[in-house]
């Protein structure tokens, strides 16, 4: 063989083996790699405060002269899901403070400006758009100006966004029945029972939501002094204001401002509070407006 033909030979094997090199058959593709989709928690709640100019409980004006913090916290345990009629089963468990500026019938100096402590718990059932919640509630007064309360309550929601859109209403009524002691304002020791029934119509334009709470209270078997069945009505106007820039794994965190107007029903005022925890008022505590105007701000975090 010359020497032409053994270079030409040399170079047609080296052609063949690039090729066969170069196809090696196709590239493997690369399977993703499964991700498990995130949990979705058993356990919700809020956390937070609010500051308000006045304290109103129930309809019963307990503090005007100073200002309240009111921190709280709820817990919300899911102990069923399904998907039928009955879509959730809810444990909650929740508590609620107020300290208060003026120390209106404090007779503990040691917790005097801690006005009021309420621990509740109970069961909520959830349906499609309706809630159903039974609870058990206390009502205690560190600063002890009121003797222990507890009481049983029936609550009942309705979402009716499905039907109104925009103009959803989102009603709800409770029933509250005293057990021991009475968290309303007679002073012939009665134990009573409290009704309340209200809507909170809002709309949400990106972070922002703007609502117009309305509610009603009443009252039976001498909750309000002298029997009245007229506790309270109040409207008022909310703004909430989303804060995204915090990070997600912090919860959702929300600021609120508002004001609300409260008409109040006879002498739904610390003077008759005063008397019922033994005291006697005196000056501003004797004088009770029918008409309150109640400002409010705080910070929710949701979870």
């Amino acid at each position: 063989m010359n020497t032409r033909n053994t270079i030409t030979l040399a170079a047609f094997a080296a052609a063949c083996l690039a090729g066969s090199t170069a196809y090696a058959g196709p590239k493997p593709v690369k399977q993703p790699k499964h991700v498990e989709p995130p949990q979705e928690s058993c356990i919700t709640g809020n956390i937070g405060f609010d500051v308000v100019s006045s304290y109103i409980r129930k309809g019963i004006l307990l503090e005007n002269s100073g200002f309240s913090i009111q921190p709280y916290a709820d817990l919300h345990f899911r102990i069923y899901k399904g998907a039928g009629a009955l879509t959730s089963v809810t444990v909650d468990i929740g508590i609620w403070n107020s300290f208060q500026d003026q120390r209106i019938g404090a007779r503990n100096r040691t917790t005097s400006n801690w006005f009021e402590f309420d621990f509740q718990t109970g069961l909520t059932l959830n349906f499609d758009k309706l809630s159903i919640g039974g609870y058990f509630k206390t009502y205690e007064s560190p600063a002890g100006a009121f003797p222990n309360a507890y009481t049983v309550g029936l609550s009942v929601a309705y979402d009716d966004s499905a039907a109104l859109g925009a103009f959803a209403l989102h009603p709800y009524v409770l029933a509250e029945l005293q057990l021991e002691k009475s968290t309303g304002n007679s002073i012939n020791g009665s134990r009573g029972q409290y009704y309340e029934i209200g809507i909170a119509p809002g709309h949400t334009w990106g972070d922002l939501t703007l609502s117009l709470p309305m509610k009603g209270g009443f009252g039976s078997g001498g909750f309000y002094q002298g029997n009245r069945g007229f506790g309270f009505f109040s409207v008022g106007a909310r703004a909430d204001y989303a804060l995204h820039f915090v990070p997600a794994c912090l919860g959702k965190w929300t600021v609120s401002a508002g004001a609300t107007y409260y008409r109040l029903g006879g002498s739904n005022g610390p003077a008759i509070f005063s008397s019922a925890a033994g005291n006697s008022p005196t000056g501003a505590q004797a004088r009770v407006d029918q008409n309150q105007i109640v400002f409010q701000g705080g910070l929710r975090v949701a979870f």
